[in-house]
């Protein structure tokens, strides 16, 4: 495998990783938003659904302090690219990263 080919595959992961994430965030206000309209509906005192929304309040923070990480770990591994001359935009699909394999292997 090649430098180039190298760095596209892990551009590509990488931006999977983020858009999972992503989504996983989104799930995660869709959860708290559903627990606190069913503690709404079902007329539950306050305190009701309070330990369980919490948590999952905490498992967002966490989840946004994982994805700032990522974030980090993206940018150093761009300055990293950059540093090594590595090209490494990801291409649109995944025959583009096949042909980049082919034409390295006539070469």
């Amino acid at each position: 495998m090649t430098p180039e080919i190298a760095g596209m595959r892990i551009s590509r992961s990488i931006k999977s990783v983020e858009t999972g994430m992503d989504e996983l965030l989104a799930m995660a206000g869709e959860l708290l938003a559903e627990i606190a309209r069913g503690r709404i509906a079902t007329t539950e005192d306050a305190y009701e659904g309070q330990r369980p929304m919490m948590r999952v309040a905490n498992m967002q923070r966490n989840l946004m302090e994982a994805r700032s990480e990522l974030v980090r770990a993206h940018s150093d591994l761009s300055k990293l690219a950059e540093r090594m001359d590595i090209p490494y935009e990801c291409p649109d699909n995944r025959g583009e990263l096949r042909d980049l394999d082919l034409e390295r292997a006539v070469a």
